[in-house]
């Protein structure tokens, strides 16, 4: 019997910095809505660089500092990921092609799945910058994407008729 849970993607190049931090605020916003079973979280990354790493420390401590706790373990993306997944979100057009391209090459057309992540975002639209190689200021800039925009994820969400 198949699960009626939506289920989301984030994708980022390594899965320890960007898409981590969204799947960790995604699944705390739902905790704190309510809303806990009603939708199926993960992430992954494009690359195996980190495969089994848990989230980069600088990353996990700014989502501690706002009471989030991350238990991602990194992943890579799949192809078969566009055919298990409702929703797959990129943190840069570069993720967004990638799995553009696997969609095409390899599972027909789930380019109605594959979206960027900021398109969500209230405030504009655009990547989310790679904070692995600066200072602490670029986890801090992330995560204040990352919280905004997965409000409005979840608004969207609920504007459009998902059981949230």
């Amino acid at each position: 019997m198949k699960e009626n849970k939506l289920k989301i993607m984030f994708v980022c190049t390594g899965n320890i910095c960007r898409s981590p931090a969204a799947h960790a605020v995604l699944e705390h916003k739902l905790e704190e809505r309510g809303l806990s079973g009603l939708v199926d979280v993960s992430s992954s990354g494009t690359t195996a660089y980190h495969v089994g790493e848990p989230v980069d420390y600088r990353m996990g401590a700014e989502l501690s500092r706002h009471g989030v706790q991350s238990r991602n373990r990194a992943r890579q993306f799949y192809p078969k990921d566009l055919e298990e997944y409702d929703l797959l979100l990129g943190m840069s057009r570069s993720h967004l092609r990638d799995m553009q391209r696997a969609a095409v090459n390899d599972y027909g057309d789930y380019a109605r799945k594959i979206r960027l992540f900021r398109d969500f975002d209230p405030v504009g639209t655009g990547e989310v910058p790679d904070p692995y190689y600066g200072g602490s200021e670029g986890f801090v800039k992330v995560y204040e994407m990352v919280d905004r925009t997965v409000d409005g994820l979840l608004d969207y969400l609920q504007r459009n008729g998902y059981r949230l």
